[in-house]
């Protein structure tokens, strides 16, 4: 659970920090992809092949309302399914993360910013161009493919905060976390 929480901390920490660049810098990066429809899908936006409202997540979210649907979302529909595919990807990993952080050392070093590259390498610089849902990383600037590194860094440093921060805390038993023994039927039924 705690990978999940840690893996959707991280998915709002992401966007969080895709939101501070533009409000800053205006836009992502030079060739970010044009379009007003940014918020919530993490650094997919301007890596789309197209516009930014077109982007992997909201590609994977149309895709998903459609099969469950029969029929092809609306405009305000694509991006909401575009904002919970990206809180999905987010929630898995950081399910994953939270399996193999404590079994495979590796996986945490330095403060899980290590996990959230490999996130980046895999998902946004391999996968999703390869299924044709984003611009290649030969057709992104220097500048693109860093801000995507950064956001997914922010993410893997977010996940294991949560994820250590859980495994830190003391595990009370059940009797005591529900009332303790005799005093709760639910914990007297156990």
């Amino acid at each position: 659970m705690a990978g999940i929480a840690g893996g959707l901390a991280g998915g709002l920490a992401m966007n969080l920090f895709s939101r501070a660049v533009v409000a800053a810098a205006g836009r992502e990066a030079p060739d970010a992809a044009p379009g007003p429809d940014r918020v919530g899908r993490g650094m997919q936006p301007p890596q789309a092949q197209g516009r930014a409202e077109d982007d992997a997540a909201v590609r994977t979210g149309a895709a998903a309302v459609r099969v469950v649907t029969g029929r092809e979302p609306g405009r305000r529909t694509r991006l909401a399914a575009g904002v919970a595919a990206h809180y999905a990807f987010a929630a898995t990993a950081g399910a994953i993360y939270g399996c193999l952080a404590s079994r495979v050392g590796i996986v945490s070093a330095a403060r899980g910013a290590l996990y959230g590259a490999a996130v980046w390498v895999i998902a946004d610089e391999m996968v999703t161009p390869a299924l044709g849902l984003a611009r290649s990383r030969r057709s992104q600037s220097r500048a693109l493919q860093a801000y995507s590194l950064a956001g997914h860094l922010i993410y893997g440093a977010v996940l294991e905060g949560v994820v250590r921060g859980h495994q830190s805390r003391p595990r009370r038993p059940p009797q005591e976390a529900f009332g303790g023994q005799g005093k709760n039927p639910l914990v007297r039924a156990m």
